[in-house]
């Protein structure tokens, strides 16, 4: 899968896409998905996910099929991107942000990211994204196949001292409602009309 093939996908009236995974021999894992009624919902392996700007792409549709509109784009964009960064690294490869701490924490960190890419087991768990829409906004939401965290150990108002959760943190200033379940899998963001 490259960035031009999901561009394609993504123009495509599809309700659903799944991208094939080559599992040599092994049986796929099962994943859930929420229902849409008016929307889509694009599933990938970590791997791919990684490696192209998913969220660039999905408000391309948005905007394609008229639900998001060009002012609004960057809000939902940054809040995908934060979202879909955090499946990939905490969810699936299984990163702690407490990787950041040591004292070389950038270097550290690029180094556990390229190694868990590494583990074929890691790179096939899957990404998921999801755009529904009514007369009541927008919902997007990212899911991972990762170990989940704790739901309540997200702070609740902006640290300066924080190593971790300062995401969750503006991605909640900027959507009008921001949800996680799953045990910590599964992160929806509401945009208002």
């Amino acid at each position: 899968m490259d960035r031009d093939k999901l561009a394609s996908v993504l123009a495509q009236p599809y309700a659903l896409f799944v991208e094939e995974q080559k599992n040599y021999g092994q049986e796929a894992e099962e994943w859930e998905a929420p229902l849409l009624t008016n929307g889509f919902m694009l599933s990938l392996t970590t791997a791919t996910a990684y490696r192209l700007q998913s969220p660039v792409l999905l408000c391309d549709a948005l905007i394609q099929r008229e639900v998001l509109s060009l002012e609004r784009r960057s809000v939902v964009e940054l809040c995908l991107h934060e979202a879909v960064a955090n499946a990939i690294i905490h969810g699936n490869l299984e990163i702690s942000s407490s990787a950041k701490d040591h004292p070389e924490g950038h270097r550290v960190f690029s180094q556990m990211v390229n190694e868990q890419l590494r583990k074929p087991e890691l790179c096939r768990r899957r990404v998921t994204l999801f755009a529904s829409w009514n007369e009541d906004g927008l919902e997007v939401g990212v899911i991972d196949q990762g170990l989940g965290f704790n739901v309540s150990a997200l702070p609740t108002s902006a640290n300066n001292n924080a190593r971790s959760g300062r995401g969750f943190i503006f991605m909640k200033a900027l959507a009008s409602s921001v949800r996680v379940s799953n045990g910590g899998r599964c992160t929806t963001l509401r945009f208002a009309p």
